[in-house]
């Protein structure tokens, strides 16, 4: 029987400058205007955030098809590792092999997709789906990550911080009983909190 999923905090607005530097420290740039987090660690760090889909500046349209994203560099890291024992290739494999998996799977990213959309702005749905169809169909129609390829995975830490937000993402979930197996502490190690701790740095 599979490890019942780590439940995720309650999604909390960042409010604070300091949770900004956080996320800026922890991705390498500073978190889009209204992204919040997700869940925290138990040093209270962010390690998922939700980032919005759409930023409008006037007449110019971003989209970003990645809501959901891992910051905590533990566990970043240790998917990563994950990565670089090839389990990209055999999730692919898995998917090729396995109907259930792939049904589940092509679920998720109609899932992802509908999430998407549900967080733009009513009037800003109308606005890109006629006047900016390419862009609505990155929102609309991609899967997870903004993937197209329904049998590719694209990115393990893309998939578990879905599966963190959403709860419904079949290789997010595989990714976390893998991180339990190899007793990777989900919540953070005592000290790990020194990875995230910018004021400690400055």
């Amino acid at each position: 029987m599979p490890a019942p999923t780590m439940p995720a905090r309650k999604v909390a607005p960042i409010s604070t400058e300091k949770d900004m530097r956080t996320i800026a420290h922890q991705l390498g740039r500073r978190p889009r205007p209204g992204t919040e987090v997700c869940r925290r660690c138990r040093h209270g760090f962010p390690q998922v955030v939700i980032s919005p889909p759409v930023v409008r500046d006037g007449d110019r349209w971003d989209v970003f098809p990645t809501v959901y994203w891992l910051t905590c560099p533990l566990l970043v890291a240790a998917i990563g590792r994950l990565e670089a024992q090839g389990w990209i290739g055999r999730y692919e494999k898995r998917l090729a092999e396995d109907p259930a998996f792939a049904q589940a799977l092509a679920e998720c990213h109609a899932g992802a997709a509908a999430d998407r959309v549900r967080r733009i702005p009513p009037e800003w749905r109308d606005a890109l789906e006629r006047d900016h169809p390419r862009l609505w169909q990155a929102l609309a129609e991609t899967g997870v990550g903004g993937i197209r390829s329904r049998t590719g995975v694209k990115c393990l830490h893309t998939h578990y911080a879905d599966h963190v937000g959403r709860g419904d993402n079949p290789i997010g979930r595989a990714v976390e009983e893998q991180l339990r197996e190899a007793g990777v502490p989900l919540e953070g190690t005592d000290d790990c909190w020194r990875r995230c701790a910018v004021e400690e740095r400055a």
